[in-house]
């Protein structure tokens, strides 16, 4: 669905662009996701993030994975993180095994999160499929 930068005013952008571009006549607006959705691979539940957010073995229980016992009760943090131009994710330095995301160690400072990325304790339980919410 086309969308309409709240910058300048111009309609019918096309939807896939999340920048109303410079170079193509814009005003150089970038359109910031409004949340992400975390699904589980192996329930199919979701869960939806829109503010910052610590999650934790207690939150993610909704989702109905029993490897979430693996999780610390403040696990990884979900940061609207407008200097990298997206969503983040962070591990909490106290948890006692880390998420990885796509199978690797995520970056002290963070990483932004893309569609179809997926986050797992020590790579591989509770994993985790994240979609970018426009």
């Amino acid at each position: 669905m086309p969308w309409k930068c709240t910058q300048c005013g111009v309609d019918g952008i096309d939807d896939a662009l999340s920048k109303h571009p410079i170079d193509a006549g814009g005003c150089g607006y970038v359109r910031f996701p409004s949340g992400i959705t975390l699904r589980s691979e192996k329930t199919g539940k979701e869960i939806s993030v829109r503010i910052t957010t610590t999650l934790g073995n207690a939150s993610l229980t909704l989702l109905g994975d029993d490897e979430v016992r693996f999780m610390s009760s403040e696990q990884f943090r979900i940061i609207k993180n407008e200097s990298m131009g997206g969503w983040a994710v962070e591990n909490v330095s106290f948890a006692i095994n880390p998420l990885f995301l796509n199978g690797a160690a995520i970056e002290v400072a963070g990483q932004v999160l893309k569609d179809g990325d997926r986050l797992a304790i020590k790579g591989a339980k509770c994993p985790l499929l994240v979609t970018v919410i426009m």
